[in-house]
């Protein structure tokens, strides 16, 4: 308590895991499971480096000035990782017996076997990462929701100008960035989906589908493009990164459904990297 204040916070702690898996299980046949995860469906199995981040929160200690002492987060993280850590999830965990182990299933799996309450925190969010192209988040307060998010890179070109606005004003606004022969930028597209994972693939999405879609809609369309000459999407709008994320959302919210059986999907959020130090997020109208 601080001036009468409780005050709370979060703090995420980030390790490390090595882990095999098979795809096979939930009633789906071996040509199934090769149309729906490709190359990952071999019968033998792969493996991940996975990245897992616990999030709690709790009120800040006003004796010792913490949430929650690390030590205790990390050794409830060991004891969780202690039976998946260089083992085949397939038969280190028996919810994974005659289910496909899916980075959307294997979230909520560690999600139920952490303890909600670590010594005065609550356990309150979880990310894993399978690669550090595409990783599944989900929230306590809603653990049956799988938000996947997949990732794609583009390189181009634009001039920031408009217009609308006299070449005075262009420059003022848009300094550097307005030069008429224009810059460039390595962009990373995140496109996040949100469902709950399917009963007997243990998908949101269809990662087959959606990684086309991606490499349809954005990287053919913006790939080693100059974004105001070679498109048609910036005719009538500069060519910022907020508009350009705005593009991408429209081009695929109508789309994202067909990428699973049931379209029981949806877009959550087009997060736009232009560079190591900015990125716009939007999410919808």
């Amino acid at each position: 308590m601080y001036c009468g204040k409780i005050l709370m916070l979060t703090l995420t702690r980030k390790v490390t895991f090595t882990a095999g898996h098979i795809y096979r299980g939930g009633g789906l046949s071996p040509q199934q499971l090769e149309e729906l995860f490709g190359i990952a469906a071999e019968p033998s199995g792969h493996g991940h480096n996975y990245v897992l981040e616990l999030s709690v929160r709790g009120e800040v200690s006003p004796i010792d000035g913490m949430v929650i002492n690390i030590k205790d987060v990390d050794a409830a993280l060991k004891e969780l990782l202690s039976v998946i850590d260089h083992r085949m999830l397939n038969t280190a965990l028996p919810e994974f017996a005659d289910a496909v182990p899916t980075t959307e299933k294997l979230a909520q799996v560690l999600w139920l076997r952490i303890p909600k309450k670590i010594g005065g925190a609550q356990a309150v969010s979880m990310r894993l990462e399978e690669h550090p192209g595409l990783h599944v988040e989900l929230n306590g307060a809603c653990p049956h929701m799988v938000y996947l998010t997949n990732s794609i890179e583009f390189a181009a070109s634009h001039r920031l100008h408009t217009d609308r606005l006299s070449a005075e004003e262009n420059l003022r606004i848009y300094g550097k960035c307005n030069n008429p022969h224009g810059h460039g930028h390595n962009y990373v597209a995140e496109v996040t989906v949100v469902g709950e994972p399917d009963s007997r693939t243990g998908v949101v999405i269809d990662l087959g589908k959606l990684d086309q879609l991606l490499k349809a809609e954005i990287e053919g369309r913006f790939d080693h493009k100059h974004l105001n000459l070679d498109t048609a999407d910036f005719k009538d709008k500069p060519a910022t990164a907020e508009n350009i994320a705005i593009v991408i959302w429209n081009l695929l919210e109508k789309k994202i459904p067909a990428c699973r059986d049931g379209g029981q999907v949806k877009l959550h959020r087009v997060r736009l990297i232009e560079t190591a130090r900015s990125w716009f997020d939007y999410f919808g109208a």
